[in-house]
Parts: structure tokens; C-alpha cells; sequence
């Protein structure tokens, strides 16, 4: 259900999502798309100070050249993914994006078969979402549409959905235009993989419909296995992007544009871990302004704790790790402090102890 706009969950999502830490695939390519300029260094951050040259980072291990990698989605019974989206929207000429989250819940059942043969019923329901006024009350009337609708349907290992999508929920919002539109749209992110061992270069095109933007759009991309890339504690993990013709309804006209996206992703858990996507879209193609978006979607997955309530795990079923305090300090900045105490302390023991305990030092 949809609460109101409240800066704590977009803050959070904020945290968890839009820069989610955990995978250092995701921390050596941050770029979202193909054609954003990678990070000017593939070092990990803080990698110039003492304390992180005393610590490397685990080595990672390219597989060879010819290694080829059966990729598709495990779909475990009752499985439970929280879904976690960071997004800014950039209206036609409007500078300011306006930034929104949501919380969507995934639930896999009635599985059956093995391997590119797995199939599930997916479940999905939303749980929150709040945008950045004044702008943001666009996406929530948007959201609000559809907002108490559970919507299910079949589920390939290969993220392909055979059939159609079922619709159920308050009878508004079910015959409504927008409830009847998901009766086209596949609830796993449209992830599409092929139905064979593939290697490093491989691409597979898909055509594939998803909510997005208040409507259901259709997107028609051409995807590419990028790297794999074996880790110690992660195992084998792929980098995937597509790219491709974008399309939605509009109020008059269809409109046109190019979505571009790229899925980090464990092999050996048949998991999706972290989707970023962009799209720029505008109602013909002799617009002056158009809409620009990008997204990063989180997943995880809600296990039972000790205590019998819900956790949130990593999708491979290990802890996820801690996030940093607010304020907290980077590891560049913790890096520098640890230089100055050090100084701070070398000039203690050169004085005559005339410091007050807590006074300031000269830098």
C-alpha cells in the first residue's frame, strides 16, 4: 500500500539501492549503460592509502577465453525477493529530475523441472512508494492505479513468460485500463536469457513488456554476455547489457525511444543481483524536449530469522553486508584521518604535553 511522501524510505532506498556496496563486479563497473564512461580507475576505492595497500582486495580470476556458462534463473520454491528501485525522472525541459523508490514483493510457487526446463509461478505485489514533490505526484497518481493488484504468471529459467498475466484485486482497479494492461506484462524485469551454454560475446535478442512509467511498454533489445568472472566468495558472475528499440502508449501517439540496461548476475546461484537501466524516450522523433530515466533495481531475498520474522539476505543466501553509518566517513577520508592522528600524535610526543585532551590540531 502506498503511504505518503516521507523522506525515510526514499532515504533508505536511497542507501540500499542507489549505491549498493556489496559486489565489487558492481564497484569495478559502475558504469549503468554501455555508453557511459567507465570509472577513470579500476582500483578499489582507497586504494592510494597505506591501510588499503596493507589489505588488497581478493584477487578475481577472468575464466578462460573459451569457457562457456549455462546462465539462467534457479526459481527455488518459495522463493521471496524484495525488489528495491531507485529512479530519476527527467521531464522534457525541466532541469531538476524528480527522484522516486519503490518496494515491490516477488514470491516463486508450483515449481517444476530442472535446468532451461524450471518453471514457477511468480507472484508479485507492491508494497511502497514515494516520489519527490512538487513533480513526484504524477508517478504516485500513477502508482495509485494499480497499487493493490496482485498479479501472477508462469516463469522460465530462461526469464521468459509463457501465457498470460493474471490479474486480481479490488475490482477498480482490476477492469481499470491500467489493471487490464498487465495482463501483457512480465513481472521478473523482462531478464531473458538463452536456452544454451553461452561464452563471453554471445548475444540473443528478446522481446519483452513491462510497467513502467504508469504504462506497460514493450521492449524489443538485443543482449550480450560481457564478462564472467570468478570470485572467491561470489563464485562465477556474469555482466550483462542490452540494448534496443523502446516503445509505450501515449496520449495521442506512441511513444519512441532507446532503453539500454546492464544485469550484474551469479551464475552459480542463478540469482539476479543488481539491474541498472536508462531510457530516453519523446512523443515523435522532432521533439525539442524529451523524457529521460534512469533506474537501478536492488534484489534480495526475505528469508525467516531467528526470531521467526522476515531477514533480508543476499540473493545466494549470505548475510548482506552492514551499511555504513550516516555520516559516516569514506574509506579516502578514513584513510587521511588515520594520517593525521598519526601526525597529531608524533607532534604530542615531540611537545611537552601542554594539549588540553580534545583540542584541535593545525593541519
Amino acid at each position: 500500500m502506498l503511504r505518503p511522501y516521507s523522506t525515510g524510505f526514499l532515504l533508505a532506498c536511497v542507501t540500499a539501492c542507489g549505491d549498493p556496496g556489496p559486489s565489487r563486479l558492481q564497484q569495478r563497473e559502475q558504469a549503468p549503460v554501455p555508453e557511459v564512461a567507465p570509472p577513470a580507475s579500476s582500483a578499489p576505492v582507497g586504494a592510494s592509502g597505506p591501510a588499503a595497500q596493507a589489505e588488497p582486495a581478493a584477487p578475481k580470476t577472468p575464466p578462460p577465453p573459451s569457457e562457456r556458462a549455462e546462465i539462467h534463473l534457479s526459481l527455488k520454491e518459495g522463493s521471496t525477493y524484495r525488489v528495491t528501485t531507485i529512479g530519476n525522472i527527467r521531464f522534457g525541459s525541466l532541469v531538476q529530475p524528480t527522484g522516486f523508490a519503490r518496494e515491490e514483493r516477488l514470491t516463486l510457487k508450483d515449481c517444476d523441472g530442472e535446468s532451461f526446463t524450471r518453471v514457477c509461478t511468480l507472484e508479485h505485489r507492491y508494497v511502497n512508494f514515494e516520489a519527490e514533490p512538487p513533480n513526484g505526484k504524477f508517478l504516485v497518481n500513477d502508482e495509485k492505479a494499480v497499487d493493490q493488484l496482485v498479479t501472477s504468471h508462469r516463469l522460465l529459467a530462461t526469464g521468459e513468460r509463457p501465457g498470460t498475466t493474471t490479474v486480481t484485486g479490488p475490482k477498480e482497479q482490476a477492469d481499470s485500463k491500467a489493471g487490464q494492461a498487465l495482463v501483457d506484462a512480465n513481472r521478473f524485469f523482462c531478464i531473458r536469457f538463452p536456452e544454451e551454454a553461452i561464452g563471453v560475446g554471445a548475444k540473443w535478442r528478446s522481446k519483452c513488456q513491462m510497467r513502467s512509467g504508469g504504462v506497460v511498454d514493450t521492449r524489443d533489445v538485443l543482449w550480450e554476455l560481457m564478462k564472467l568472472e570468478r570470485d572467491p566468495e561470489m563464485g562465477l558472475r556474469a555482466e550483462l547489457t542490452y540494448v534496443g528499440q523502446y516503445t509505450a502508449p501515449g496520449a495521442k501517439t506512441s511513444v519512441q525511444g532507446v532503453v539500454r540496461g546492464t544485469l550484474f548476475f551469479f551464475v552459480e546461484a542463478g540469482e539476479p543481483h543488481l539491474l541498472r537501466e536508462e531510457f530516453t524516450t519523446a512523443t515523435d522523433t522532432a521533439s525539442k524536449y524529451v523524457t529521460h530515466s534512469t533506474l537501478a533495481y536492488q534484489f534480495v531475498k526475505l528469508v525467516p530469522g531467528p526470531d521467526g520474522k522476515e531477514i533480508a539476505v543476499r540473493v545466494d543466501g549470505k548475510p548482506l553486508p552492514e551499511a555504513p553509518a550516516m555520516n559516516a566517513p569514506t574509506p579516502e577520508a578514513a584513510s587521511g584521518a588515520t594520517g593525521q592522528a598519526s601526525g597529531a600524535k608524533a607532534e604530542a610526543g615531540a611537545t611537552t604535553g601542554d594539549r588540553k585532551p580534545g583540542a584541535k590540531t593545525g593541519g
